[in-house]
């Protein structure tokens, strides 16, 4: 007979402090076992609910939006292990993801995979799936 390890109850987190909703029926995050799995994190202006008007801005607001989540569950970009990027121009934004990457891990990095998409959800054309550790607790 197998002998699992006790399992620790699963966080689902629909809201995070100034983070925009999701725009449908998804957990913005889920915790489990000391583990955080971000859904896709797009660049919304949390005024507005809509992607942000220039491609820079959506990439600075992902980042942004992906600290404060990591953040509100005990990890940071240093516990990140593993992050899908999606965009729509390769050619056009990856090289925006790769200075957003140096500026956000800063050599700490975690293993990413990047494809190319025809389409994204409200027309937009980036987004960032994470999954990190919680901090250890001190």
């Amino acid at each position: 007979m197998r002998s699992f390890l006790p399992m620790s109850e699963i966080v689902r987190t629909l809201k995070v402090p100034d983070v925009p909703d999701a725009t449908g029926p998804w957990a913005r995050a889920v915790e489990w076992n000391g583990m955080v799995f971000l859904s896709g994190v797009r660049g919304l202006d949390p005024a507005t609910g809509r992607p942000a008007e220039t491609l820079e801005a959506r990439i600075r607001l992902i980042f942004d939006h992906i600290d404060k989540t990591l953040q509100h569950h005990g990890a940071s970009f240093a516990t990140v292990l593993v992050t899908r990027v999606y965009v729509t121009d390769m050619a056009r934004i990856r090289p925006l993801i790769n200075d957003a990457y140096v500026a956000a891990f800063g050599g700490a990095w975690p293993t990413r995979t990047i494809v190319e998409v025809a389409g994204l959800n409200q027309d937009d054309d980036v987004e960032v799936e994470v999954v990190a550790a919680r901090r250890a607790a001190s």
